[in-house]
Protein backbone atom coordinates (compact mmCIF):
# COMPACT_ATOMS: atom_id res chain seq x y z
CA UNK A 1 0.00 0.00 0.00
CA UNK A 2 2.64 2.45 0.61
CA UNK A 3 4.41 1.78 -2.46
CA UNK A 4 1.33 2.54 -4.38
CA UNK A 5 0.81 5.32 -1.95
CA UNK A 6 4.29 6.51 -3.54
CA UNK A 7 3.67 5.96 -6.95
CA UNK A 8 0.72 8.17 -6.58
CA UNK A 9 2.42 10.86 -5.31
CA UNK A 10 5.18 11.37 -7.87
CA UNK A 11 2.43 10.32 -10.64
CA UNK A 12 2.20 14.09 -11.36
CA UNK A 13 5.69 14.52 -12.17
CA UNK A 14 6.13 11.95 -13.95
CA UNK A 15 3.54 12.74 -15.82
CA UNK A 16 4.71 16.59 -16.38
CA UNK A 17 7.58 14.97 -18.02
CA UNK A 18 7.07 11.98 -19.66
CA UNK A 19 3.80 13.69 -22.03
CA UNK A 20 6.13 16.32 -23.36
CA UNK A 21 8.66 14.03 -24.01
CA UNK A 22 6.21 11.35 -25.58
CA UNK A 23 4.81 14.01 -27.37
CA UNK A 24 8.11 15.29 -28.67
CA UNK A 25 9.57 12.32 -29.84
CA UNK A 26 6.23 11.46 -31.62
CA UNK A 27 6.81 14.49 -33.79
CA UNK A 28 9.97 13.25 -34.61
CA UNK A 29 9.64 9.57 -35.22
CA UNK A 30 6.84 9.76 -37.55
CA UNK A 31 8.45 12.81 -39.96
CA UNK A 32 11.31 10.28 -39.89
CA UNK A 33 9.45 7.49 -42.00
CA UNK A 34 7.88 9.94 -44.30
CA UNK A 35 4.84 10.99 -42.43
CA UNK A 36 4.06 14.13 -42.15
CA UNK A 37 0.81 15.73 -43.03
CA UNK A 38 1.23 19.78 -42.59
CA UNK A 39 3.93 19.13 -46.02
CA UNK A 40 1.77 16.64 -47.84
CA UNK A 41 3.64 13.79 -46.93
CA UNK A 42 0.84 11.24 -45.71
CA UNK A 43 2.37 8.14 -46.18
CA UNK A 44 4.80 5.69 -44.80
CA UNK A 45 8.44 6.04 -46.40
CA UNK A 46 12.59 5.38 -45.57
CA UNK A 47 13.05 8.38 -48.23
CA UNK A 48 13.99 10.29 -45.22
CA UNK A 49 16.81 7.82 -44.43
CA UNK A 50 17.89 7.57 -47.96
CA UNK A 51 18.40 11.25 -48.53
CA UNK A 52 19.91 11.46 -45.09
CA UNK A 53 22.85 8.53 -45.51
CA UNK A 54 23.06 10.62 -48.97
CA UNK A 55 24.21 13.49 -47.33
CA UNK A 56 28.27 13.74 -47.72
CA UNK A 57 30.27 13.46 -44.77
CA UNK A 58 27.95 11.90 -42.93
CA UNK A 59 30.12 9.17 -41.46
CA UNK A 60 32.95 12.01 -40.38
CA UNK A 61 30.09 13.93 -39.04
CA UNK A 62 29.10 11.01 -36.55
CA UNK A 63 32.46 10.19 -35.69
CA UNK A 64 33.59 13.80 -34.84
CA UNK A 65 30.37 13.96 -32.36
CA UNK A 66 30.98 10.54 -31.16
CA UNK A 67 34.85 11.62 -30.87
CA UNK A 68 33.85 14.74 -29.01
CA UNK A 69 30.94 13.06 -27.06
CA UNK A 70 33.13 10.51 -25.51
CA UNK A 71 36.54 12.43 -25.03
CA UNK A 72 34.95 15.38 -23.23
CA UNK A 73 33.31 13.26 -21.04
CA UNK A 74 36.32 11.27 -20.22
CA UNK A 75 37.98 14.58 -19.58
CA UNK A 76 35.60 15.88 -17.96
CA UNK A 77 35.60 13.21 -15.22
CA UNK A 78 39.42 12.59 -14.84
CA UNK A 79 39.56 16.58 -13.96
CA UNK A 80 37.00 16.53 -11.76
CA UNK A 81 38.44 13.81 -9.76
CA UNK A 82 41.75 15.07 -9.91
CA UNK A 83 40.07 18.48 -8.59
CA UNK A 84 38.21 16.74 -5.55
CA UNK A 85 41.01 14.25 -4.84
CA UNK A 86 43.54 16.79 -4.51
CA UNK A 87 41.50 19.75 -2.26
CA UNK A 88 39.68 17.62 0.11
CA UNK A 89 39.37 18.97 3.13
CA UNK A 90 41.29 21.71 1.91
CA UNK A 91 40.57 25.31 2.17
CA UNK A 92 40.63 25.47 -1.67
CA UNK A 93 37.71 23.16 -1.50
CA UNK A 94 35.20 25.96 0.57
CA UNK A 95 36.34 28.03 -1.98
CA UNK A 96 35.46 26.53 -5.11
CA UNK A 97 32.60 25.31 -3.48
CA UNK A 98 31.60 28.93 -3.06
CA UNK A 99 32.68 29.35 -6.86
CA UNK A 100 30.26 26.51 -8.62
CA UNK A 101 27.20 28.10 -8.72
CA UNK A 102 28.57 30.74 -10.67
CA UNK A 103 30.66 28.70 -13.05
CA UNK A 104 27.33 26.25 -13.40
CA UNK A 105 25.38 29.88 -14.45
CA UNK A 106 27.56 30.31 -17.46
CA UNK A 107 26.12 29.97 -20.58
CA UNK A 108 27.20 26.95 -22.73
CA UNK A 109 27.65 29.36 -26.00
CA UNK A 110 29.45 32.27 -23.87
CA UNK A 111 32.00 30.07 -22.42
CA UNK A 112 32.05 28.77 -25.97
CA UNK A 113 32.89 31.86 -26.90
CA UNK A 114 35.49 32.80 -24.69
CA UNK A 115 37.31 29.49 -24.89
CA UNK A 116 37.60 30.50 -28.59
CA UNK A 117 39.47 33.93 -27.39
CA UNK A 118 41.61 32.46 -25.21
CA UNK A 119 42.87 29.26 -27.84
CA UNK A 120 42.40 31.25 -31.09
CA UNK A 121 45.67 31.77 -33.08
CA UNK A 122 45.92 35.51 -32.33
CA UNK A 123 44.06 34.68 -28.62
CA UNK A 124 44.84 35.32 -25.48
CA UNK A 125 47.23 32.46 -24.73
CA UNK A 126 49.21 33.54 -28.18
CA UNK A 127 49.60 36.92 -27.31
CA UNK A 128 50.81 36.17 -23.87
CA UNK A 129 53.19 33.59 -25.16
CA UNK A 130 54.28 35.82 -28.66
CA UNK A 131 57.16 37.45 -26.49
CA UNK A 132 59.02 34.72 -25.22
CA UNK A 133 58.56 32.82 -28.15
CA UNK A 134 59.60 35.45 -30.51
CA UNK A 135 56.75 35.49 -32.22
CA UNK A 136 56.07 38.32 -34.81
CA UNK A 137 52.51 37.09 -35.97
CA UNK A 138 49.91 34.52 -35.13
CA UNK A 139 50.92 30.85 -35.59
CA UNK A 140 49.26 28.86 -38.63
CA UNK A 141 47.28 26.69 -36.39
CA UNK A 142 43.81 25.50 -36.46
CA UNK A 143 43.08 25.83 -32.81
CA UNK A 144 39.73 27.22 -33.24
CA UNK A 145 37.19 24.46 -35.39
CA UNK A 146 40.35 22.47 -35.81
CA UNK A 147 38.71 19.19 -38.17
CA UNK A 148 39.58 16.93 -35.25
CA UNK A 149 37.40 18.86 -33.15
CA UNK A 150 40.05 18.95 -30.49
CA UNK A 151 38.89 22.69 -29.30
CA UNK A 152 35.66 21.17 -29.18
CA UNK A 153 36.05 18.25 -27.05
CA UNK A 154 38.32 21.03 -24.80
CA UNK A 155 35.35 22.98 -24.28
CA UNK A 156 33.33 20.66 -23.80
CA UNK A 157 34.97 19.04 -20.69
CA UNK A 158 35.88 22.39 -19.03
CA UNK A 159 32.83 23.69 -19.49
CA UNK A 160 30.72 20.09 -17.62
CA UNK A 161 33.47 19.67 -15.23
CA UNK A 162 31.79 22.23 -12.61
CA UNK A 163 28.86 20.14 -12.86
CA UNK A 164 30.49 17.04 -12.23
CA UNK A 165 32.56 18.77 -9.27
CA UNK A 166 29.08 19.77 -7.85
CA UNK A 167 27.91 16.82 -7.75
CA UNK A 168 31.03 15.37 -6.48
CA UNK A 169 30.66 17.84 -3.77
CA UNK A 170 27.20 17.29 -2.67
CA UNK A 171 27.65 13.52 -2.81
CA UNK A 172 30.76 13.54 -0.35
CA UNK A 173 28.76 14.97 2.59
CA UNK A 174 28.01 11.61 3.41
CA UNK A 175 28.36 10.33 7.62
CA UNK A 176 31.30 8.66 8.14
CA UNK A 177 33.43 9.47 4.62
CA UNK A 178 35.95 11.78 6.63
CA UNK A 179 36.65 9.48 10.02
CA UNK A 180 37.51 6.75 6.74
CA UNK A 181 39.63 9.14 5.33
CA UNK A 182 41.52 9.89 8.26
CA UNK A 183 42.15 6.65 9.35
CA UNK A 184 43.85 6.23 5.80
CA UNK A 185 45.81 8.70 6.19
CA UNK A 186 46.55 7.99 10.02
CA UNK A 187 47.68 4.51 8.17
CA UNK A 188 50.10 6.35 5.90
CA UNK A 189 48.01 6.66 2.78
CA UNK A 190 48.80 10.38 1.13
CA UNK A 191 45.42 12.14 0.35
CA UNK A 192 44.93 11.69 -3.16
CA UNK A 193 45.19 8.30 -2.63
CA UNK A 194 43.46 7.72 -0.29
CA UNK A 195 40.25 9.29 -1.61
CA UNK A 196 40.62 7.76 -4.76
CA UNK A 197 40.68 4.85 -2.87
CA UNK A 198 38.25 4.93 0.05
CA UNK A 199 35.84 7.86 -1.32
CA UNK A 200 35.36 7.41 -4.78
CA UNK A 201 34.21 4.10 -5.07
CA UNK A 202 31.78 5.24 -2.51
CA UNK A 203 30.66 8.15 -4.77
CA UNK A 204 30.53 6.38 -8.01
CA UNK A 205 27.17 5.07 -7.99
CA UNK A 206 25.64 8.59 -7.79
CA UNK A 207 28.22 10.00 -10.33
CA UNK A 208 27.32 7.30 -12.95
CA UNK A 209 23.63 9.39 -14.04
CA UNK A 210 25.27 12.50 -14.03
CA UNK A 211 27.64 11.38 -16.36
CA UNK A 212 25.39 9.83 -18.77
CA UNK A 213 24.04 13.30 -18.70
CA UNK A 214 27.22 14.89 -20.04
CA UNK A 215 28.23 12.33 -22.33
CA UNK A 216 24.30 12.64 -23.61
CA UNK A 217 24.68 17.14 -23.90
CA UNK A 218 28.76 16.39 -25.45
CA UNK A 219 26.89 14.61 -28.20
CA UNK A 220 24.70 16.19 -29.09
CA UNK A 221 25.49 20.01 -28.15
CA UNK A 222 24.83 22.49 -30.80
CA UNK A 223 25.90 25.59 -29.20
CA UNK A 224 29.27 24.93 -28.50
CA UNK A 225 29.35 22.90 -31.44
CA UNK A 226 28.58 26.15 -33.58
CA UNK A 227 31.53 27.93 -32.40
CA UNK A 228 34.45 25.96 -31.61
CA UNK A 229 33.44 22.52 -33.66
CA UNK A 230 34.34 21.86 -37.44
CA UNK A 231 32.66 22.53 -40.36
CA UNK A 232 33.68 20.71 -43.23
CA UNK A 233 31.79 18.42 -42.19
CA UNK A 234 30.59 19.66 -39.00
CA UNK A 235 29.54 17.44 -35.99
CA UNK A 236 26.55 14.98 -36.55
CA UNK A 237 24.12 17.64 -34.25
CA UNK A 238 24.75 20.57 -36.44
CA UNK A 239 23.93 18.11 -39.23
CA UNK A 240 20.69 17.70 -37.91
CA UNK A 241 20.39 21.64 -37.35
CA UNK A 242 21.24 22.74 -40.74
CA UNK A 243 18.52 20.03 -42.05
CA UNK A 244 16.05 21.26 -39.91
CA UNK A 245 16.12 25.39 -40.67
CA UNK A 246 16.44 24.48 -44.08
CA UNK A 247 14.53 26.65 -46.56
CA UNK A 248 13.03 23.75 -48.18
CA UNK A 249 10.76 22.31 -45.77
CA UNK A 250 10.69 18.78 -46.91
CA UNK A 251 14.24 18.32 -45.47
CA UNK A 252 12.83 18.37 -42.00
CA UNK A 253 12.03 14.59 -42.97
CA UNK A 254 15.53 14.15 -43.48
CA UNK A 255 16.36 16.40 -39.88
CA UNK A 256 13.73 14.36 -38.37
CA UNK A 257 16.32 10.94 -39.56
CA UNK A 258 19.14 13.04 -38.16
CA UNK A 259 17.53 13.05 -34.91
CA UNK A 260 16.52 9.68 -34.31
CA UNK A 261 20.69 8.56 -35.76
CA UNK A 262 21.69 10.78 -33.12
CA UNK A 263 19.59 9.23 -30.69
CA UNK A 264 20.23 5.82 -31.45
CA UNK A 265 23.83 6.61 -31.41
CA UNK A 266 23.52 8.55 -28.04
CA UNK A 267 21.80 4.86 -26.61
CA UNK A 268 24.36 2.69 -27.93
CA UNK A 269 26.93 4.52 -25.86
CA UNK A 270 25.33 4.65 -23.26
CA UNK A 271 24.71 0.97 -23.05
CA UNK A 272 28.55 0.65 -23.62
CA UNK A 273 28.88 2.60 -20.88
CA UNK A 274 27.08 0.69 -18.45
CA UNK A 275 28.16 -2.62 -19.68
Amino acid sequence: MSALAGWLAVAPALLLVLVPTAAGLAGTLLPAFGWLPALGHEGLSLEPWRALFATPGLGRATVLAVASGVGSTLLALLLAVAIAASLHGRPGERRLRAALPALLAVPHAAFAVGFAFLVAPSGLIARLAAPILGLERPPDLATVQDPWAISLTLGLALRETPFLLFVLFATADRPGLDHQLDAARALGRPPVPAWLEIALPQLWPQLRLPLLAVLAYGLSSVDMALVLGPTAPPPLSIVVLRAMVDPDLDRRLVGSAGALLLLATGLVLIAAGRL
